[in-house]
């Protein structure tokens, strides 16, 4: 075999690998925590409701179309796995519309339903938001149970809260939907006390 050739199969090779690794890498990232199509059934996230002081509600709010449920506390606390996850994505980023750094934690059930956990700890600075970001105990690719820790959610400031995002088959949804019955039955009674905005919606779950 002359030299041309074995150089030509040794970068069809070496491109064959990168391509390849790289794939898989984005395929580890984005794989799911179960393959079923079942619809899950959601967990209360916050690890101790003692510490909430105010629900924002999904859809039209003064500002425009709010994504998710905000669970704003008044103490640090622990976020739970509110069913079988994968953590597909970690970002720290700062939020100039809020004007504090926050970190995004991206989940999924299986391939149909997502979930964004943002971890809003009202850091107004970096230093603090990286120590949220170090309060943060899953890392991408990790698959988590239900129950187990995401993290702590810090009190940096009385804006602090959980944005909890849900996404089906790409479109986001009201998660209040999908929760379940006890934890509908605690939602209700924290609605009733500290529920701002929009009526949390109960549509039909797909």
């Amino acid at each position: 075999m002359s030299r041309k050739k074995k150089s030509l199969i040794i970068s069809l090779s070496v491109l064959f690998i990168i391509i390849g690794g790289s794939g898989s890498y984005i395929l580890w990232r984005m794989w799911p925590a179960t393959l079923s199509n079942d619809i899950p059934v959601l967990d209360f996230p916050i690890y101790s409701s003692t510490v909430i002081h105010s629900l924002g509600g999904f859809g039209e709010v003064f500002y425009g179309h709010h994504n998710g449920i905000d669970y704003g506390c008044n103490a640090s606390v622990y976020v739970v796995a509110f069913c079988d996850l994968r953590v597909n994505s970690l970002k720290t980023w700062f939020n100039d519309g809020g004007g504090h750094w926050q970190t995004n934690v991206g989940l999924s059930y299986n391939w149909k339903y997502t979930f964004e956990v943002i971890f809003e700890s009202w850091a107004l600075n970096e230093t603090y938001g990286n120590i949220q970001r170090e309060s943060i105990s899953v890392e991408i690719g990790q698959k988590i149970s239900r129950g187990e820790f995401l993290g702590m959610l810090l009190y940096h400031g009385s804006g602090t809260h959980i944005h909890f995002g849900m996404k089906v088959s790409g479109e986001s949804v009201c998660s209040y939907n999908y929760l379940s019955n006890d934890a509908k039955a605690l939602f209700d009674s924290l609605w009733l006390k500290c529920g701002m905005g929009t009526v949390i919606c109960n549509e039909t779950v797909t």
